[in-house]
């Protein structure tokens, strides 16, 4: 080919991709202003900046992210729309209708103005953060606050009101404005006029020292009744601050703390770890019912929108957060349960009178309705173990082998030897401090909670048929819908373990919920399911993993034998009147029916001791549990005393 050739051969190739580039534009931009700012519109609407009209697409789709992030999974943006294209001052611009909406379906609209701009034949469009909405500055964004309403209360029996908004009084210090003596004066006073309280003066002038600048160092906040009773002794203390506030309380100071929860705004931890459920200003539950029925109290969760960054308010000055739109607040939704003031009062205070970490929960077995759950921990703030604690429950399980006993034919009058020690499989069991009953009868080896006459009589029942025993008096039940925890009996697959539950040691793991309500099944001829929720509150219910499907810890059983029920009862009767729990016979009131427990855990020698109590007065079944309480008469015995005697 000659030069020549070659030279319009150039010349032809060119002006192919020339034309070729022509054509593509042709398809790819727009040639009219209204074609680009539909498709901007469409764009946007996605959230998707694909299409070729943007100038720096990337750049584009980047400041859309940026803005409109904190927006998270709370606002959708449903629709933008074309309202009409201008030309003002030699500039032409897009109106842009925006639509967004919250979770309840309520709309937050506005206009925008999109910058649009010819480029020989095609149209472009320019995004801003003014784009996106008129009152964001450069380098600006949305910002998302909570604007909750009210939050629900939580009710108990008879509609009484167990937990509700109430006043609180945050006490500070500033520590440029102290004098050398007024921590300790605080301190005194605060603890002097508090009985909870048990603050060190020395913790708190370390968190002094450790202050930045001016920084205010929270101290603690009070009930407004609590406040009142320290106010003259350290209101007018130099360098004290004292700020009011709400805060979610139970109806007196301790009352069911545990069991009902707490709640409180959301911390930088909350919002970083809900992946955009959360955001700043919500209030949020952080345990018990709080937590377990956050949704419904905190009622759909009301937003409003800001701009964050230097804008001018309606008055001209500048400022750093625009409102810009606030949904309707909505109140959260009471939560019914079934708790009685006068009950659970009873229980408090019961359990308040032990020594080391204890906790109280009475059912009502005619219905099954939990009546009190109390937590008491000497060192401080009690979690709900009554509820949610898993521990061997020692000698009152005998209650449950008992009745699989009685289910396979053993009569409470037949004659079980009660030796000081028995072997089985090569482990040794004894008896409570080497008690010897001899050649007596189960009834009275059940009174004085002998060992070793329930390991022996373990070659009479199967494991499966102690746990179908356990499960028949409700303790392998779901209460996983407030946020409980049951029992789990493995049945167990060898001679040495099987003997070890048959005392409620070995695998055996239970609540002072479910030894509540084993009691009550008792006293009720009938397996019991334990109610602490009314009404439509348990759909939807957060309650986690708190009855994880371990082995054993649900299982489907033939319904309880109403009379052997009747003489477990008997036999429960007579270890108040004649075995391990006379402490009991002065009781007011109707007779109490009960049951001992000393559950060892731990590797120590010897090994440590949980104290059991279950038992029944009438109408009103419980548990009492006191960890590390050594035998059960002589640590749960008092505190059920405490309780049946506050009732009565």
């Amino acid at each position: 080919m000659s030069k020549k050739s070659r030279v319009w051969l150039t010349i032809a190739l060119v002006i192919v991709l020339l034309v070729g580039a022509g054509v593509f534009a042709v398809f790819r931009l727009p040639m009219t202003k209204s074609s680009a700012a539909e498709a901007a519109a469409d764009d946007l609407a996605e959230e998707q900046l694909s299409s070729d009209i943007w100038h720096e697409k990337d750049l584009a789709q980047g400041l859309f992210d940026r803005v409109t992030k904190s927006l998270g999974t709370r606002i959708d943006l449903r629709s933008v729309a074309v309202d009409d294209i201008t030309e003002a001052d030699g500039r032409i611009v897009a109106v842009l209708d925006w639509t967004w909406a919250n979770t309840d379906g309520e709309a937050w609209q506005y206009s925008s103005e999109l910058p649009l701009e010819k480029n020989g034949l095609f149209w472009w469009a320019n995004l801003t953060e003014t784009a996106i909405h008129p009152k964001l500055s450069k380098g600006g964004s949305f910002e998302l606050r909570a604007n909750p309403g009210q939050r629900g209360n939580i009710l108990g029996a008879d509609g009484e009101v167990l937990m509700e908004e109430g006043e609180v009084v945050d006490i500070g210090v500033h520590p440029n404005r102290l004098e050398p003596d007024t921590i300790g004066k605080l301190v005194r006073g605060l603890n002097d006029g508090v009985d909870s309280l048990d603050l060190d003066a020395g913790d708190l002038e370390d968190k002094v020292d450790d202050a930045e600048g001016n920084q205010l160092v929270p101290v603690v906040t009070l009930r407004e009744d609590d406040y009142r009773r320290v106010k003259d002794a350290i209101h007018d203390l130099p360098g004290v601050l004292f700020s009011e506030d709400t805060q979610t309380l139970t109806r007196s100071r301790g009352f069911a703390q545990a069991t009902l929860g707490s709640a409180g705004p959301a911390s930088a931890e909350d919002i970083k770890e809900s992946d955009g459920t959360i955001i700043a200003g919500d209030i949020v539950g952080r345990t018990g019912l709080q937590k377990s029925f956050n949704a419904r109290l905190s009622g759909p969760g009301s937003v409003e929108v800001f701009a964050e960054g230097d804008s001018t308010d309606d008055k001209g000055g500048k400022t750093k957060l625009t409102s810009l739109h606030a949904f309707e607040q909505k109140d959260g939704e009471d939560l019914e349960t079934t708790l009685d003031v006068d009950i659970q009062t009873a229980a408090d205070e019961a359990a308040a009178t032990a020594k080391k970490p204890a906790a109280v929960v009475a059912i009502r077995p005619s219905d099954g309705q939990v009546l009190a759950v109390a937590n008491h921990d000497p060192e401080g703030a009690a979690w709900d173990r009554a509820l949610s604690g898993q521990y061997a429950p020692g000698s009152v399980f005998k209650i449950a082998s008992g009745s699989a006993l009685l289910d396979a034919g053993v009569k409470p009058d037949d004659d079980i030897d009660c030796p000081k020690t028995v072997n089985i499989g090569g482990k040794e069991f004894k008896n409570a401090e080497d008690e010897v009953l001899g050649s007596v009868s189960f009834a009275e080896d059940f009174a004085h909670s002998c060992n070793t006459a329930f390991v022996s009589s373990g070659e009479t029942v199967t494991g499966d048929e102690v746990a179908d025993a356990a499960a028949q008096l409700g303790m392998l039940g779901d209460a996983s819908g407030f946020g409980a925890k049951m029992a789990s009996v493995p049945a167990a697959d060898d001679e040495v373990t099987h003997a070890a539950q048959m005392i409620g040691q070995g695998k055996v793991q239970s609540s002072p919920l479910a030894v509540a309500t084993m009691a009550a099944s008792v006293e009720a001829g009938e397996t019991i399911s334990p109610q602490l929720i009314l009404g439509d509150a348990l759909e939807g219910a957060n309650s986690g993993d708190a009855n994880a499907a371990d082995d054993g810890a649900t299982r489907d059983a033939d319904p309880l034998d109403a009379d052997a029920a009747k003489e477990i009862a008997d036999m429960m009767r007579k270890a108040v009147t004649a075995g391990t729990a006379t402490d009991l016979k002065d009781v007011p009131g109707d007779p109490v029916h009960g049951k001992t427990g000393t559950a060892e855990y731990g590797n120590d020698t010897p090994p440590r001791t949980h104290s059991w109590f279950a038992g029944f007065q009438d109408d009103l079944a419980v548990a009492v549990l006191v960890e590390d309480g050594g035998f059960g008469a002589e640590a749960a015995v008092p505190v059920a005393h405490e309780f049946f005697t506050a009732v009565n």
